[in-house]
């Protein structure tokens, strides 16, 4: 019992007796490892300061080409200065963005083809913002172009961070045989002391290294399940870092409304639990368009589709001009639409986004319904009818601390308040504030 006492040895009074048995041999192994350890820390840490960012970039190019679409579109129909204004705002970000991605990148190939797709698109706009007159399609498949290219570039970027993790994994293994082959050479009690180390690094790199070909195959929920403490612990959690972000970056790219751009309803939930779970007050707008599938069975689905796509479009611009850093502007899908707002600026919001949508809305029909004020259709029961021009419903729900526990509840809610809202003919919105009080 006494001897078990007094030779009772820690990890650091281990490793002492080790580095004094077996020397230079050991210490060279040790070394060695950790080298390798900190070169793959070196690894990781560049992916998610480089490729992280260029992945990023690669989305703000996208939105920047979506923005600029949108401005040359609006000019070419109203052509008003300020239109041009906000093409070239988007124009600056672009280029800012492309400069930050060439930077990080260098100027291979896909770059190049961006770079001389983007200068063509540019020349086509700066055309028709000179006043020269400049064919739509030309601009458009301009523009599939520019999306093309960044699509290459955001591919070559893959390959480099699959390159990258493949590196990571040569090291990994060279690692491991050198420190292995040198840990060997050393007497019995080191060896044991070294074979009881390696196999606990071994262990977590093999975590890390299944780890890297699940992130690889898009499992970014996966945990290595390495305790933080040591660099490997640090490793791990820069993969599960690195892990989380590139989640999020695909979930925004796959959720995000192919007709409008605007987020969906994963976005629009993580952004109202968000909310709750930090207990900010906040008010949570639902739009409805009336009467929009009898506009639909009249006009059809191009130019119902336009509306819907430009809808989303006045939202988010009325949204963005409210100052609100925070808010959000989501598509749920069809024609209904999410707004979530800091409560000061609710009501401005909702005023702002129907006259403006008023404003719109007789554009898109024909002369003879203009003056008829109405369209004649059948409704979801076969019933010939007349319906009133599109006007839109907002039901907005004043969510304070503690009033709502889940985005489902807020949902729910918001569904009913909606019923109310389309009570009353054309464009309208109810503000809930409390049980049992509104302004409408």
């Amino acid at each position: 019992m006494l001897y078990s006492k007094k030779f009772r040895l820690n990890l650091v009074q281990k490793l002492i007796g080790s580095f004094a048995i077996v020397g230079v041999c050991l210490i060279t192994a040790v070394v060695y490892a950790v080298i390798g350890l900190d070169s793959m820390h070196r690894m990781v840490d560049d992916i998610a300061r480089n490729d992280l960012a260029a992945a990023t970039a690669t989305i703000a190019l996208r939105d920047a080409v979506l923005a600029q679409q949108r401005a040359a579109g609006r000019f070419m129909i109203f052509r008003q200065p300020e239109f041009k204004e906000l093409y070239d705002r988007q124009a600056e970000v672009f280029r800012q963005q492309l400069d930050m991605l060439r930077h990080r990148s260098g100027g291979n190939g896909g770059m190049a083809k961006l770079t001389a797709a983007y200068n063509s698109y540019a020349s086509l706009n700066e055309r028709l913002f000179s006043g020269k007159e400049q064919s739509e399609t030309d601009i458009r498949l301009a523009a599939e172009q520019v999306e093309k290219a960044i699509e290459t570039v955001n591919a070559e970027r893959r390959k480099i961070l699959k390159d990258k993790l493949s590196a990571a994994e040569e090291r990994k293994a060279q690692t491991s045989s050198w420190a292995l082959g040198l840990a060997f050479s050393g007497i019995t009690l080191a060896l044991l002391v070294a074979v009881a180390l390696i196999y606990s690094f071994s262990k977590s790199i093999n975590k890390l290294q299944k780890a890297t070909h699940r992130i690889a195959d898009g499992d970014f929920d996966h945990d290595p399940l390495i305790p933080p403490g040591d660099e490997i612990g640090s490793l791990a959690q820069d993969f599960m870092r690195m892990a989380v972000r590139l989640k999020e970056l695909e979930q925004i790219s796959l959720d995000a409304s192919p007709l409008t751009r605007l987020p969906g309803n994963i976005a629009i939930e993580r952004s109202i639990n968000r909310r709750l779970r930090e207990r900010t007050p906040f008010v949570m707008c639902y739009l409805d368009l009336d009467n929009f599938k009898s506009y639909n069975d009249r006009y059809g689905y191009i130019k119902a589709s336009e509306i819907l796509r430009e809808t989303g479009r006045l939202i988010y611009d009325v949204v963005a001009s409210m100052g609100d850093p925070d808010a959000f502007v989501g598509h749920i899908g069809g024609d209904d639409y999410v707004v979530i707002i800091n409560a000061r600026l609710a009501k401005q919001a909702c005023q702002a986004i129907i006259s403006k949508f008023d404003a719109m809305v007789p554009s898109y029909y024909s002369e003879e319904d203009q003056a008829a004020g109405a369209i004649e259709g059948v409704d979801r029961y076969g019933v010939a009818r007349t319906f009133p021009l599109l006007s839109m419903s907002i039901a907005a729900l004043n969510c304070q601390p503690g009033a709502y526990v889940s985005a489902a509840e807020i949902a729910t809610a918001a569904a009913a308040v909606k019923d109310r809202v389309k009570e009353t003919s054309g464009s309208n919105y109810i503000i809930v504030r409390e049980a049992g009080h509104r302004e409408t």
